[in-house]
């Protein structure tokens, strides 16, 4: 793990920052979620085709056809997950979901890989799980969150719909963390060629929300001016912000991806949800309820058991093995 330490700790840090931009524009216009999401993607294919690609001077090392589960699983999460919002799906619930990938990718490593995990192991991923959703459920009480579940009971049919939607959306995230595993076992390890072309490849599909991006860069230019650079609307400065540190954290995943199995990079990456929502939490001054200490105590507890901080075996001995 000492070769994965700097990813780790380039994903908590980059993706926590980004965070406090990514909230303050969401505070200030919701609407502006796929143009944030559009704004990364063009971003890092931007970086990616300067500085990997070479303006398609260097040749890939993994073929185009071996992205495209990868590329495909990768849109249609992404792409799902937000169209869920749409058929009456609480906000918290929707949240929940989100934070269940942990558990999703240990339960899919065990049913098509192979995979088997110690006890410790399982523990741990459902004490995380279930200490994010009461820090989740803590947080989302203290605010307007949506729809609440009487509401949505309204739209029983539609909810049932975005429930499945949700469903779906979690398990092909756990099925993406080990597509993108199997592809570098398969061509081997090219983390900063896999992140340009998975994000390049998709920028096309963003057509069908071109109407909903230009609206809300219209919002965005008629923002206040920031502070330090009169004339410049703020939350473009903040989107830029977040573009960089989002770089930042999406480059770290992908090198932890090669460097270690989905079900760490996916412990990983709910970690960084969690303490971005304790950012946030302080960051923006929201109360910090005994809820929130007792999901606290489950996910630090959690996590400390899954990296098999308290002795026992050696971690290599713990870790997932084929089975015979």
């Amino acid at each position: 793990m000492a070769s994965a330490a700097m990813p780790i700790v380039g994903v908590l840090g980059s993706c926590m920052g980004c965070m406090v931009f990514v909230e303050n524009i969401a505070k200030q216009e919701p609407s502006a979620m796929n143009l944030m999401t559009f704004s990364t993607f063009l971003f890092i294919s931007s970086i990616g085709l300067v500085f990997t690609s070479k303006f398609f001077t260097v040749k890939n090392q993994i073929p185009l056809e071996g992205y495209f589960k990868t590329v495909s699983m990768f849109f249609i999460v992404n792409v799902v997950n937000n169209q869920a919002l749409n058929f009456h799906v609480p906000v918290p619930l929707h949240i929940i979901f989100r934070s269940g990938s942990l558990l999703a990718t240990l339960i899919l490593s065990v049913v098509i890989v192979g995979k088997s995990y110690s006890a410790r192991k399982y523990i741990s991923v459902f004490a995380i799980t279930v200490g994010i959703v009461i820090c989740t459920l803590a947080t989302s009480s203290q605010g307007d969150s949506g729809l609440s579940m009487e509401e949505a009971s309204k739209h029983y049919k539609e909810w049932s719909i975005g429930i499945a939607m949700l469903t779906f959306a979690l398990l092909a995230s756990a099925y993406l963390a080990i597509c993108q595993q199997q592809m570098y076992e398969k061509y081997g390890k090219h983390p900063d060629e896999a992140m340009f072309i998975t994000h390049f490849v998709s920028l096309p599909f963003f057509l069908v929300m071109g109407g909903d991006i230009v609206s809300a860069s219209t919002k965005l230019s008629a923002s206040a001016p920031y502070a330090l650079i009169p004339g410049i609307p703020s939350l473009w400065v903040d989107l830029f912000a977040s573009c960089i540190l989002q770089y930042g954290c999406i480059k770290y995943v992908y090198q932890l991806n090669s460097r270690v199995d989905s079900l760490t990079v996916t412990l990983v990456v709910t970690l960084r949800k969690f303490l971005s929502l304790i950012v946030s939490i302080v960051y923006f001054k929201n109360p910090f309820t005994a809820q929130h200490w007792v999901g606290a105590l489950l996910v630090f507890a959690g996590t400390l058991a899954f990296a098999d901080i308290w002795g026992g075996q050696p971690a290599k001995k713990q870790e997932e093995k084929k089975k015979q």
